[in-house]
């Protein structure tokens, strides 16, 4: 096992993780990419976050891509005592949009539309589906509830109705802001809650108002995963948000969906997220457990392209080490995956990148080349070989900053800087000369260089070449 990850980690910022030093030490970790919250914050707020962190990623040396997770239409309970009530087995207990204190006879709604969408027998989940209520009858703006499953319920908490539609747009006027503030802060990449059809997508890159940020889908709803596909064809990527999906779907179905979701993913070339509890326990604890541990690993070989710490990081009590966790889970996962016959990527794809990534990714392992070397213009190219699973890093070279980033997420793909306007052989020695630095090829070694560049633009006239590494 080589000391080089493929897998990539998303690290979410909090109040843990706050400051310069501690940004940098998440990297050193092993962090890839951090992930903003929107749900705890706005613009105004999270701009010092954003700041720190494009100096962290600039004192280490590395291209690290900020992704902000849009809060979307996340139903919730209001105000409860400080301490919480407990909902007892059998009692009854009402749901109002009447803004009344919370007792454990009642609490407001800030849902206005609830009494709407649910009738008597329909089930209502708190706290993420530790707590059930069955609907009994529904008065005016009341919702008359008995509980089924009791338990000490605080303020704030999830309110999710299985199985039943909402009526709620996916995109609320605070994500209307929250994306205004992405596109104008240059955040890398963006993620949808909530989504339940390709139209959210849609709405979200024009509220965007550039086609420059990849947009991602976070499944958590039931309707997304009838319309998986579509979805999956209107966005850049997709994130399986175990979190809400889990609360949505009975839990048993959820291991194999996230499966299901991923295979697609790769057959159309989109970047997928695994997400949520993913080393729960190291929230407060030092190491993670076994079935997180296995959790983890089995989303590697699933072919996730990168796996997420939400609290574990944002409020644990020791975020670079969940962070070293995850990264030594990663690094074993992919020995394992490396050693082992892969399932081959669907070519549902008809590009010239995609061309180009098969053809490379093939001529690489046919000669046992030590690497491949890209150069990232639009990134696609990376993409696809990404997708593909080589064995061999992809060194992807490129002037454009923001693409650089993104590049950073995708399994695999480690950008590196070149001039704009650099003579070709120059670039690939910069390739060898990151080759070399890291360990990851001797002189004399032999790379695959590919571009998907037509011919007529660019002096080199084929888009596929090998070439032995050499010394500066």
């Amino acid at each position: 096992m080589t000391g080089l990850r493929y897998t990539k980690i998303i690290a979410t910022l909090g109040p843990a993780c706050s400051t310069l030093e501690q940004m940098r030490q998440l990297i050193q970790a092993g962090a890839n990419c951090f992930r903003l919250n929107m749900s705890h914050g706005d613009g105004d707020s999270m701009q010092p976050l954003v700041d720190r962190a494009r100096e962290a990623a600039k004192l280490e040396g590395i291209y690290l891509p900020l992704l902000a997770d849009i809060q979307g239409p996340k139903l919730r309970i209001g105000h409860m005592p400080r301490d919480g009530v407990t909902l007892h087995d059998g009692a009854a207990f009402m749901l109002t949009s009447r803004q009344v204190e919370g007792t454990p006879d009642q609490v407001h709604s800030p849902y206005e539309n609830l009494a709407k969408d649910v009738e008597p027998g329909a089930t209502i989940l708190l706290a993420d589906g530790t707590l059930v209520l069955r609907v009994e009858r529904v008065e005016g703006g009341d919702v008359h509830t008995r509980v089924v499953n009791g338990g000490r319920l605080y303020s704030n908490k999830g309110l999710n109705l299985p199985g039943r539609a909402i009526s709620i747009p996916t995109l609320t006027h605070k994500d209307e802001l929250d994306l205004a503030y992405a596109a104008r802060a240059g955040i890398d990449l963006v993620a949808i809650s909530f989504v339940r059809s390709p139209d959210d997508i849609h709405l979200a890159r024009k509220l965007l108002d550039t086609q420059n940020i990849p947009v991602m889908a976070k499944l958590e709803r039931p309707e997304a995963l009838t319309a998986l596909d579509d979805i999956l064809l209107a966005s850049d990527g997709i994130m399986v948000a175990r979190g809400d999906l889990g609360v949505e779907l009975p839990f048993e179905r959820v291991p194999i969906m996230q499966k299901q979701i991923l295979v697609r993913a790769r057959a159309l070339g989109k970047w997928a997220v695994v997400a949520t509890q993913m080393l729960g326990s190291m929230v407060l604890s030092h190491r993670p457990t076994r079935a997180e541990a296995t959790d983890v690993v089995n989303a590697v070989l699933d072919g996730a392209d990168a796996v997420m710490l939400s609290e574990e990081t944002a409020t644990g009590t020791d975020p670079a080490k969940a962070v070293r966790a995850m990264a030594s889970l990663t690094l074993h996962a992919e020995a394992h995956e490396h050693s082992m016959e892969r399932n081959r990527a669907a070519d549902e794809q008809e590009s010239f990148a995609a061309g180009v990534a098969i053809s490379a990714v093939s001529s690489a392992e046919h000669i046992k080349a030590r690497a491949i070397i890209t150069l990232a213009g639009s990134g696609y190219t990376a993409l696809h070989m990404s997708k593909r699973r080589p064995r061999v890093p992809i060194i992807a070279l490129g002037s454009y900053a923001p693409t650089l980033r993104r590049l950073a997420v995708l399994h695999g793909v480690t950008p590196v800087s070149i001039q704009k306007r650099g003579d070709f052989e120059a670039q690939i020695q910069t390739a060898d000369s990151y080759l070399l630095s890291k360990g990851l090829a001797d002189p004399g070694d032999v790379v695959v260089v590919a571009a998907a560049i037509p011919l007529g633009q660019h002096k080199e006239p084929n888009t596929i070449r090998f070439h032995r590494v050499r010394k500066a």
